[in-house]
Formats: structure tokens, C-alpha cells, sequence
């Protein structure tokens, strides 16, 4: 006998009764199915979880990779799983290359951190995670890409994006590219000419510059007088040595001096404001060190420095605070 005619002969449908009856049967176990699926999921969830918090890195992300198969819609999966992939990243000075290890647990975030913006666009997390782990990677042409995008489309009465402005200066300064940082920290200053604290930071932002360009606290602390000494003068010691990428002579005057004008503009907003007295101190301080050549023009540069840190402390101890034991610029 045929199988083909029992119950399907001449390619009649089942009876309506018996058809709705084996569909209900079927949405009941593919809901069973999918039920399962979620408590297996989130239990694994759950044990990447204890992994994570005993530092046990690489087996968690296994677990995470596990639950993906079962709940690819949970955003928190995504979420845990890309703060994972983050302890894994070995820290590298910019311009080195990263231990493959170390790239492949930056891209496992940056991964997870991108289907997490995807699942729910209105978590702010995906986003700035997905940020940080990119300066985590030293990925600069990333963030480059990303970053001159946003600020070049129109934002606000101003026309700047001034978060994508800010992210670029540290972006092309840790690139170690500091005059495309210094045209990003003008163009903020710019877009915010009536903000004393913006002024501030864009000279601050010059202090750091020149700070790290041969500023250090072995240029700072050089003098370049010859001793007090009875008889003939004797000569002055040696200047410590520039390096290649130091910036020095005329450039380094030009910029303090600009620095020095970007802070003034934030006193002028705001007389009391110490913090930018104290960078003022700095930014002489950088000032003098393009003078070691003439002790004289060195010696007025330190002594402006001086008098602004003083001007620095009064101010705070005017407004009840206790003087800073050193100026601190912030960038």
C-alpha cells in the first residue's frame, strides 16, 4: 500500500480541526524552545559574570560568546561582554603596535560595543565605551574619522560640535601631532569667546603643549646664570640638552606668548579666577626657558612667573582656600 494514501491522498489539506491542533502543538513547543534558550542563555550570563569578577577574563568571554548563540538580543549581554574584552587590552605608549592579543580583545569590544549601540540606541554606554576603547587601542585614524565627521556638520547657534571639537585635540595631541591639536583647542576657544573657563583651558592646553616638548622638570629648574663669585665671572653651566621634537627658540615664545593672551582673556572674564593666575605662572615659567642664551630676558621671565604665582595664592587665600603647594595647569 502507498504511504500517500492515509491521510494526504490527492493532496488534500488536513481537516481544519486537526490542522489548528498540531499548529498550537507546534507554537507551544517552539516557545518551550525558546524559553529554554533564555534561561540557558542568561545562566551562562550569569557565570561569565563570576568569571569576570575574579579576574578570570579569557574563560568569561568564552561564556559570553556561548550565551550570544541563545540571547543575541540581550543587551546587557553585549554590554558585559565588551567591558570584558576591555581588561584585556595591554596598555601601549602611541605609536607602538599592539600585542595581537591585545588587538583582538580591543576589536572583541569594539564589537560588542557596537551591537549594543545597535540593540539600544538610547544607552548612552555604547557610545562611550565604544570611544574609550578606541583611545584604549591608540586607534587614532578611528577616532580621526570618526571624530572630524561630527565636528564638521553644523551644531548648535555656534556651528561647532564642541564635544567633537574638545575629542579631537586629544586625539591629534596623543597622536603626537600637537599643531592639529592646537587648531582644534583654537577653534573651541573660539566658539566660546565669553567663557572664562574656555580661555583658560586654551591656554592651559599651550602650557601642556610646551610642558611636553622639551618643558620638563630638567629644563624648568636650569639656571642659566653664572655663579656669584668673587673675582672674575665664571661662565654658566651647559643648558640640559634639546631633544628632536622639543620646541624651542622663537616658537616657544610665540606660543607662550599666545597662551599668555588666551589666559589674560579669561582674567579679563573673571579677575579672582586663581587657577588661571596660577597658569599664567606657567606659561612664563615655559616662556623663559627659550632665553637660557640671555640670563637677563630669562631672569624677567622667571620673575613674571613669580609674581603671578603669588597673585595665584592671594586670590585663594581671598576666597578662603588654602594655597595649592604647587601650581597645577589643567589641559
Amino acid at each position: 500500500m502507498s504511504w500517500s494514501c492515509t491521510t494526504c491522498a490527492e493532496g488534500r489539506a488536513l481537516p481544519a480541526p486537526r490542522m489548528v491542533a498540531l499548529m498550537a502543538v507546534a507554537a507551544v513547543a517552539l516557545a518551550g524552545a525558546g524559553g529554554c534558550a533564555q534561561v540557558r542563555g542568561r545562566k551562562l550570563l550569569q557565570e561569565a559574570n563570576e568569571l569576570y569578577k575574579k579576574g578570570r577574563y579569557t574563560e568569561a568571554v568564552a561564556l559570553f560568546e556561548r550565551a550570544e548563540t541563545l540571547v543575541p538580543s540581550l543587551p546587557v549581554l553585549w554590554l558585559n561582554k565588551g567591558y570584558t574584552c576591555r581588561q584585556l587590552i595591554v596598555p601601549t605608549a602611541p605609536g607602538q603596535t599592539p600585542p595581537p592579543d591585545s588587538r583582538r580583545a580591543a576589536d572583541c569590544a569594539l564589537a560588542a560595543f557596537q551591537q549594543l549601540r545597535r540593540l539600544d540606541p538610547s544607552d548612552p554606554r555604547g557610545e562611550q565605551l565604544y570611544v574609550q576603547t578606541l583611545f584604549d587601542a591608540n586607534d587614532f585614524a578611528a577616532l580621526e574619522s570618526t571624530f572630524l565627521a561630527r565636528a564638521q556638520r553644523p551644531a548648535g547657534a555656534a556651528g561647532v560640535d564642541i564635544e567633537a571639537v574638545a575629542a579631537l585635540e586629544q586625539v591629534y595631541f596623543r597622536w603626537g601631532r600637537w599643531a592639529q591639536a592646537l587648531f582644534w583647542s583654537r577653534k573651541a576657544a573660539a566658539a566660546r569667546a565669553r567663557d572664562a573657563e574656555a580661555q583658560h583651558e586654551a591656554g592651559a592646553f599651550i602650557w601642556q603643549i610646551l610642558a611636553s616638548h622639551g618643558g620638563g622638570a630638567e629644563m624648568t629648574s636650569f639656571d642659566p646664570r653664572p655663579p656669584a663669585a668673587g673675582g672674575a665671572p665664571a661662565p654658566a653651566a651647559a643648558s640640559p640638552p634639546s631633544a628632536a621634537d622639543d620646541i624651542t627658540g622663537g616658537l616657544r615664545v610665540e606660543l607662550a606668548d599666545e597662551g599668555i593672551a588666551d589666559v589674560r582673556r579669561a582674567l579679563a572674564l573673571r579677575p579672582s579666577y586663581a587657577d588661571a593666575m596660577a597658569t599664567l605662572a606657567l606659561l612664563h615659567r615655559q616662556r623663559s626657558l627659550a632665553f637660557f642664551g640671555t640670563p637677563a630676558r630669562w631672569q624677567a621671565a622667571v620673575a613674571e612667573a613669580d609674581e603671578w604665582q603669588r597673585k595665584a595664592a592671594g586670590a585663594r587665600l581671598a576666597r578662603g582656600e588654602a594655597p595649592a603647594a604647587a601650581a597645577v595647569a589643567k589641559p
